[in-house]
């Protein structure tokens, strides 16, 4: 789904980067976001044998990043270029200045309403920007808009994850992250730089009532909760149903709590007596992707 304008944008000082070990202060949110570029750039070598191309191998090297404003205020110049405030308020540059490597986080809604993407680019320095001035020409004039441009490159820190080609654990230098969801993540992502991972814990579920139970009233709901936050994306009439136990199916609305672990499935009607199964699919993911290892299917009699 493609993303379109930007609503919000964060900057975040890198204190730390290891192989182990990738930390950030919490993200100064900078205001009156115009536009965000980001170019990445690879390098490729090529290799020619019996007058064609034979083989290739292409490499992330940087990125580059444009951002620009309605306006620069002088707290958020100093932080991204390494300046200084001066008694008075102003921002001075000098030799010496070095700026800081940082993240850059971002929010730009998809199209079509569709949501948001939240997104992360982890490393980098921004250079200073050219100051520009020009005199009215008899005309409205809202001023020079302030862009800076910086290099963004991989990190020290490492992530392991399975090569989708050769299925092998392969360590991997990130440079950039996003999400794209309908949830609202502003307090999450601008709160901390999220650090992606391979997430290996199960996606698991306890149930209400048991599988097998007799005896379920007529009016009740199936309950389900999981171990951890879901994709709420995933949660819906196709992924989570009712059926009776000859595959007739029950018409419902299916709910998820707060915390995105609890799914509630209520029966339209009250159900007749009679066996029904509760279904949950493998679609259903947690949020960071987990898979159930197999459909749930809760059988109860009522």
């Amino acid at each position: 789904m493609p993303a379109t304008g930007i609503t919000k944008f964060a900057v975040a000082i890198n204190t730390a980067d290891t192989i182990n070990n990738l930390a950030y202060n919490t993200p100064v949110v900078f205001q009156n976001i115009q536009e965000l570029d980001i170019k990445p750039k690879q390098n490729t070598d090529k290799a020619y044998a019996e007058n064609r191309l034979i083989d290739q191998a292409t490499l992330f090297d940087s990125a580059d990043l444009t951002a620009q404003w309605y306006d620069l205020y002088v707290q958020e110049r100093a932080l991204i270029l390494g300046q200084n405030i001066s008694a008075e308020g102003g921002t001075y540059a000098a030799l010496g200045d070095t700026a800081p490597y940082l993240a850059a986080l971002y929010k730009s809604p998809l199209t079509g309403n569709q949501g948001n993407r939240y997104g992360v680019v982890y490393k980098g320095q921004f250079t200073l920007p050219d100051d520009t001035m020009k005199g009215l020409e008899g005309k409205p004039d809202l001023g020079q808009v302030p862009k800076v441009t910086g290099s963004f490159q991989p990190t020290n820190f490492v992530i392991k994850v399975t090569d989708p080609n050769t299925g092998l654990l392969v360590e991997k230098h990130p440079w950039e992250y996003h999400i794209d969801t309908t949830q609202d993540l502003d307090e999450m992502w601008f709160g901390n730089v999220y650090i992606p991972g391979v997430d290996t814990t199960a996606l698991t579920a306890t149930t209400i009532p048991l599988d097998a139970a007799t005896g379920v009233s007529a009016s009740g709901s199936v309950v389900i909760t999981f171990n951890k936050a879901l994709n709420v994306d995933t949660v819906n009439g196709t992924n989570i149903f009712l059926m009776k136990a000859d595959g007739t199916s029950i018409a419902t609305a299916v709910t998820i709590d707060s915390t995105n672990k609890i799914i509630t499935i209520d029966p339209i009607a009250n159900l007749a007596v009679g066996d029904y199964v509760g279904i949950v699919t493998e679609g259903v993911t947690s949020l960071s992707g987990v898979k159930l290892s197999d459909k749930l299917a809760i059988n109860f009699t009522v």
